[in-house]
């Protein structure tokens, strides 16, 4: 991928810090945090080519993603799918990486915020509403009714670990946390949620 310039650096990190800050503290939720920082990490990519763009996300994915990955809980995505049920990664992250972390993954579709090319050029902008919050479950609803009409949100089992995407659970007729972080499990476990935890599994390069 491109070098970034030192000033787009650094103007990313003197705005996005504080914006973190204040999500750790609970000012400024995580979601709307990843909002900023996603929309952030686009403009980065201003007047790069799509294939730079895809470069990039190439390498977050083998380098980042993979590295992180829980075999049991790809394991509960293949029994969704072996079983017929439409299964979808939804992120927050670009699309580009979403699709190419699902090519070792194996799910039906996999949902992102777009970002935007125009001539094969990165416009450093994100097509529409991010992919984040409680967005994400209008994302999942547009896909269902397009592909699979008969499903409703109802139907639906979703799993995540951050809080940032207790909103998404609460769209969903099954919720499951999975490694939740500590505000996820208290609001799983006051709900009767569902949590998905296995000790002493190891992760994909561990």
């Amino acid at each position: 991928s491109p070098d970034v310039p030192t000033w787009r650096r650094a103007w990313l990190y003197a705005t996005a810090y504080p914006h973190y800050m204040l999500s750790q503290r609970g000012v400024v939720s995580q979601a709307a945090f990843r909002d900023r920082w996603v929309r952030l990490m686009a403009w980065l990519t201003t007047g790069w080519t799509r294939e730079q763009v895809q470069t990039l996300s190439a390498r977050i994915v083998d380098e980042v993603l993979l590295t992180h990955l829980r075999d049991d809980v790809v394991a509960l995505l293949h029994e969704h799918r072996d079983q017929g049920r439409p299964t979808i990664l939804v992120s927050t992250m670009f699309g580009c990486i979403v699709r190419t972390f699902n090519a070792h993954i194996g799910a039906e579709a996999a949902l992102g915020s777009e970002v935007e090319f125009r001539d094969e050029i990165s416009m450093g902008r994100i097509v529409g509403q991010t992919c984040s919050g409680a967005r994400k479950a209008d994302f999942v609803r547009r896909y269902l009714a397009e592909h699979h009409p008969e499903i409703t949100l109802a139907d639906c089992a979703a799993y995540a670990d951050s809080h940032s995407d207790i909103p998404f659970l609460e769209s969903v007729g099954h919720p499951v946390a999975v490694y939740p972080d500590e505000e996820m499990r208290a609001v799983a476990e006051a709900r009767g949620w569902a949590i998905h935890e296995v000790t002493g599994i190891p992760n994909r390069r561990e």
